[in-house]
Formats: C-alpha cells, sequence, structure tokens
C-alpha cells in the first residue's frame, strides 16, 4: 500500500451556496514512502486545497484520502495523521507560537503528551538536522524568513513525522531563504528518508522532486518525472505554467542557432552544456 492515497477525491467549498466552488474534482493519485513529489499548479488549480487533505485539514467532499493505511475522515486517526504528516506554511510569521526558538520547535511534541526527557532529545536533533542549534535561544522574530521556516521544518522533525508538505513554503523569501530552505528538505528527503509533498510556483524547485504532479482547474493534468513533464512544453504554456529558465535560456540559444538540447532543466546542466560547446570548437 502507498504511503498516501488519494482515492476519487472531491472538495465543494461553500456547498450548496450561491458561491459554491469545485476546488478538486475526482482526484485520484498515490505517493509511496520516502519520495519526493512536486505539485505544480496555477493559481486556482487546487493546489493548497489538495495539501490540506493530505493531513486532514480539510475533509473531503466525496472520496478518500488514506495516509499509512488511516482514513483522514475517521476522527479517532486525525491526531495520528497529524504526528506523521507536518505541515509547513507559505508565511513563516503565522507558524511562530513561542517567543524562544526551543519552545516553538517543543510546542508540537508537548501538545501530545510527549515525555519531557523525550521532547528535548527530538528538539535537540530537529534544530541540528536543520542547522540551527545555535539558533535555540534565539527570539524568533529575530530570524531571517529563511531560518524561521527551517524552526518550522524542526517543529515538524520533533514530532518524529515521516512526511513533510511545504505549501508555498519559499514563496515570500528572498533567494538565500529559498535557498536555504531547499536544501534542508532536500537532506531530509535523502538522508532521512522523509516523503515530501513540495507545493510550489517555482520551477526550479520542481526539477530537484522525483516526480511531479500538474493540477489544473481542479484536475490531474499530468503526472512523470521531471524531464518527461518539461518536456510538454506548450501543453504546459497552455495552462498557465512555463518551463524553468535554464530550459528557456537554452530554447531562447538554440533558436539563434547554438547546438543545444531540449532536455536542459538546471542551470548545472546548462552551463555542462555551453562549455562543453565551447571546449570542440
Amino acid at each position: 500500500m502507498s504511503f498516501i492515497t488519494v482515492q476519487n477525491v472531491s472538495h465543494i467549498y461553500h456547498a450548496g451556496e450561491e458561491q459554491e466552488h469545485r476546488a478538486l474534482s475526482d482526484i485520484s493519485l498515490s505517493v509511496e514512502e520516502g519520495e519526493f513529489v512536486a505539485i505544480l499548479g496555477t493559481n486556482g488549480s487546487g493546489k493548497s486545497t489538495l495539501a490540506r487533505h493530505i493531513n486532514g485539514l480539510l475533509l473531503p467532499s466525496s472520496g478518500h484520502v488514506l495516509v499509512d493505511g488511516m482514513d483522514t475522515q475517521e476522527t479517532e486517526n486525525i491526531w495520528n495523521i497529524r504526528r506523521e504528516v507536518g505541515m509547513v506554511f507559505q508565511n513563516p510569521d503565522n507558524q511562530i507560537i513561542a517567543a524562544v526558538v526551543e519552545d516553538d520547535v517543543a510546542f508540537g511534541p508537548e501538545n501530545i503528551g510527549m515525555a519531557p526527557d523525550r521532547i528535548r532529545k527530538n528538539v535537540h536533533e530537529a534544530l541540528e538536522t536543520v542547522g540551527m542549534t545555535h539558533f535555540r535561544s534565539f527570539a524568533p522574530h529575530l530570524l531571517s524568513g529563511g531560518q524561521k521556516q527551517r524552526i518550522a521544518i524542526a517543529g515538524a522533525l520533533a514530532m518524529q513525522t515521516k512526511c513533510l508538505v511545504l505549501d508555498e513554503a519559499t514563496a515570500m523569501l528572498d533567494p538565500r531563504g529559498r535557498q536555504e530552505v531547499m536544501e534542508t528538505i532536500q537532506r531530509l528527503h535523502r538522508e532521512a528518508h522523509i516523503t515530501i509533498l513540495l507545493i510550489t510556483h517555482f520551477m526550479e524547485e520542481a526539477v530537484k522532486a522525483d516526480r511531479i504532479l500538474v493540477l489544473n482547474k481542479g484536475e490531474v493534468f499530468a503526472s512523470g518525472t521531471p524531464r518527461e513533464i518539461f518536456s510538454q512544453g506548450e501543453a504546459l504554456e497552455n495552462i498557465g505554467l512555463e518551463l524553468p529558465l535554464a530550459s528557456r535560456v537554452a530554447g531562447a540559444l538554440a533558436g539563434q542557432g547554438i547546438p543545444l538540447t531540449d532536455t536542459i532543466l538546471t542551470k548545472e546542466e546548462l552551463a555542462a552544456a555551453l562549455r562543453e560547446l565551447y571546449e570542440t570548437r
């Protein structure tokens, strides 16, 4: 059984009212334990609605969401699901609870009644994992946006979460902050084998995933590896998405007669291709 299974899920906001809106329409998908999946789509595509179903913040209007075999529709499962699935949202300031970093990381474990010795151990290990041990006694408002998001990730890790869902978690950060967060989640995926669901509008972030899921108007538009998805440039543009910057630059150069392949996704691949062209001339 997959770690996350979404079975024929629809979600309707304000059902039966004048402003009724169908955000998800009969979606089915699965995520394996330890997988890194990026979810792309324009505003209103259903990305955030889907994210909030994964740990029971929203419940389906129809269909089922199973996390590690537990159905989010069953009330007795919710606490266990939220222990296994940690959420990191867009605005880091909205996630800060305490006046001191280590107290903030400890909030979740304390809230579920974890033993004090276990909390101290988990908090220490979580801060160490995200590279924030030095800041354990700092006031959160003194931290940068990227550091605050790493604290939010540490809070989830202290709960011994198996899965992180990041809902546009880098959208409000500067380039350095985005890099800090991306390096952290890539390391967690690589070294701790944590399942990652990354909702993002940065194509360069999606390239780092094992698999990309594209949503459009509440439905699954495409699913595949980054190279498979971004080979569909015209189809993506038709639904309002664009290729990664390196792909667009490579395409523009190819249009000027420079012989570059259409499979370039990252700046590293672009630099290597250009260097190889230069060295063979």
